[in-house]
């Protein structure tokens, strides 16, 4: 049985090896892209031999691994905070032990999309993943490899923002480029939103870097939830947002932005330690593609309308 993860607690966050000194506000949109999995004693968790693409996380009860069969001694007993699932993840091979529950168990489950985004986004989950890692490896030289190249790998694996839950920005820039090419070809229209969080550093400097977080997540999470199907945001850097809109024109994305932007004006305030905090407000720019115009050109004019939308006071929406 799979069950959405937003039952997931902070404190079942720090049984588990992969999020110490991992901060749960940090990661608190990936979590809830995550889920919970009950297994009962003896059900078969991992098969060998099988690709897999989920990393396990063990919030109650135990898991046994073996290695050549079931019937084998078990070659390893996994406990509450243990993970299993990461090396098939990582080399993209199939799996070399089956994994079976030694009592009835309760797991974190997360994908590989999710796993990678983690690491992209925390210093300390990379770390603590690459001492897992080290107990586990065939060939310990062949998993320790140089910075350059794990960098190469979150970012080929990493397609969700830590913080929002949002697409990110190596996600963007490939949907971007698809895009573009694709309304380019057909002759349709394409329009992007830039949106920008108002003096978004006197929020952190005055209440600090979690309170900003919680800024950037609620405005995201506002964002989205007032988006149709066709309507794409992702996180663009910062405190700063993009929203595709395929085969709209100007007028529409300009429909869009207000409907955003009173979403977001009239968003409820924060609740933090016990105290009510004003919501953010955000001004947004809009712009469409031209005629033989270039993606760059697209994003520097929606990027100038934002600025615009600043130099008019803030809090507003510009062409």
């Amino acid at each position: 049985m799979t069950n959405p993860c937003p039952d997931i607690r902070e404190e079942d966050l720090q049984t588990i090896h992969l999020f110490r000194c991992v901060a749960y506000e940090s990661i608190k949109g990936l979590l809830e892209s995550c889920s919970t999995r009950e297994i009962h004693a003896q059900e078969i968790l991992i098969y060998a031999g099988k690709l897999n693409s989920t990393v396990y996380f063990v919030l109650k009860g135990r898991l046994r691994v073996h290695l050549e069969s079931l019937d084998s001694e078990p070659i390893t007993i996994l406990e509450v905070g243990e993970s299993v699932g990461e090396m098939s993840v990582i080399d993209n091979q199939p799996t070399s032990a089956f994994v079976v529950a030694d009592e009835d168990s309760r797991l974190m489950v997360m994908d590989e999309d999710i796993l990678w985004s983690l690491v992209q986004s925390s210093h300390a989950a990379a770390c603590n993943l690459l001492f897992t890692l080290t107990k586990r490896v065939r060939q310990a030289d062949a998993v320790i490899c140089k910075d350059v190249e794990l960098e190469k790998l979150y970012h080929r694996y990493g397609s969700v923002d830590a913080l929002t839950g949002l697409h990110n920005r190596y996600w963007l820039n490939n949907a971007l480029e698809r895009i573009y090419k694709r309304c380019s070809v057909d002759k349709t229209p394409f329009s992007i939103i830039m949106i920008d969080v108002d003096e978004f550093k006197q929020f952190n400097d005055r209440f600090g870097h979690l309170y900003g977080d919680r800024i950037l997540y609620s405005v995201a999470q506002t964002i989205m939830r007032h988006l149709r199907p066709s309507e794409i945001i992702a996180r663009y850097g910062g405190d700063e947002f993009i929203i595709l809109l395929q085969d709209m024109n100007l007028e529409q994305a300009k429909e869009v932005a207000d409907r955003i932007h009173g979403a977001v004006s009239k968003a409820p305030p924060l609740i933090y330690d016990e105290n009510e905090i004003p919501q953010a407000a955000i001004s947004a720019g809009v712009a469409e593609m031209k005629l033989d115009q270039s993606l760059e050109i697209l994003i520097a004019d929606a990027d100038a309308a934002l600025y615009r939308a600043k130099h008019k006071g803030r809090n507003c929406v510009s062409l």
